[in-house]
């Protein structure tokens, strides 16, 4: 898991989430909701937080970008199989999950802002 990946490295490096926090110009607070798995870091962050860690990303996201590609390898593999009607159906459980992850997303932040 990525917040893990990012806490290790941290100690691994002897860095503190302070020194973290400053490389990605963030708060020490953001570093440790990285580590707990509360949020992750922002696309934008993440370069930031490969380079202040003296890693690449790849370094940083292997694992998970990895169980990404199988996964999207095995959606493929299916669909080439599916016809119109289980494509669309696919489609349809694809749209209101992306839409359920938007929303729960929103309220996450907002109520980290209250």
């Amino acid at each position: 898991m990525l917040n893990e990946k990012i806490r290790s490295v941290r100690e691994e490096k002897g860095m503190t989430r302070k020194d973290v926090a400053e490389g990605v110009k963030t708060s020490d607070k953001t570093v440790m909701n990285w580590e707990s798995g509360k949020t992750e870091p922002k696309a934008s962050e993440l370069k930031r937080l490969a380079d202040t860690m003296g890693i690449s990303i790849n370094e940083l996201l292997g694992e998970e970008i990895s169980k990404k590609n199988k996964l999207i390898s095995r959606i493929t593999t299916a669909i080439e199989h599916f016809n119109d009607e289980e494509i669309r159906s696919l489609s349809m459980v694809v749209e209101g999950i992306f839409l359920r992850h938007q929303s729960y997303s929103a309220r996450r932040e907002f109520s980290s802002k209250s």
